[in-house]
């Protein structure tokens, strides 16, 4: 299937990479929730079988952004959303949405494992948050391992994120 899509240079870099983690940065309408579905797609179709979760703070942030943008975005000929479940299906891949709206929620990831977590506004959640989720992105299959993150500047995590990926050294 060809799906033509006009993205920046800067949002290639951020579908093609090879880092296990990345962040794609910008002010407001940058077109970050925009890369980070059209990815969550792309990888979707090239490893069937994939598991990837897509995070917000709360459900009610992915209904306002994540899902929109989803629903539009994704032809209903290659994925069917289960909204009742928050996941969609892509042959015989999943991208899930989920949340994390306090330092307990990570526990209902426990014992999971997927290919990609995507953080959609990274800043937004602690760093105690990030670095457990991290340790989900795990598995036997030959699939690429990510963390992808699109971030504002600012919010609870503005310092683990500037410290992870601006301050490296």
């Amino acid at each position: 299937m060809n799906l033509d899509f006009s993205i920046t240079p800067k949002q290639r870099l951020f579908i093609e990479t090879d880092a296990f983690e990345v962040l794609y940065g910008g002010a407001a309408g940058g077109g970050k929730t925009f890369v980070q579905a059209l990815d969550a797609l792309l990888y979707a179709m090239k490893y069937q079988g994939s598991r990837q979760l897509i995070l917000r703070r709360t459900y009610k942030e992915l209904e306002r952004s994540m899902v929109p943008q989803t629903l539009a975005l994704y032809p209903a000929r290659v994925a069917r959303y289960n909204a009742s479940r928050h996941v969609w299906t892509v042959g015989r891949s999943t991208i899930e949405m989920g949340y994390i709206a306090t330092e307990g929620d990570v526990q209902q990831y426990q014992s999971a494992e997927y290919d990609v977590i995507r953080f959609d506004e990274m800043t937004h959640f602690t760093d105690t948050q990030y670095k457990y989720m991290i340790s989900r992105v795990r598995g036997v299959n030959d699939f690429p391992k990510h963390v992808k993150c699109t971030a504002n500047p600012g919010s609870v995590g503005h310092q683990n994120a500037k410290e992870r990926f601006i301050d490296i050294g």
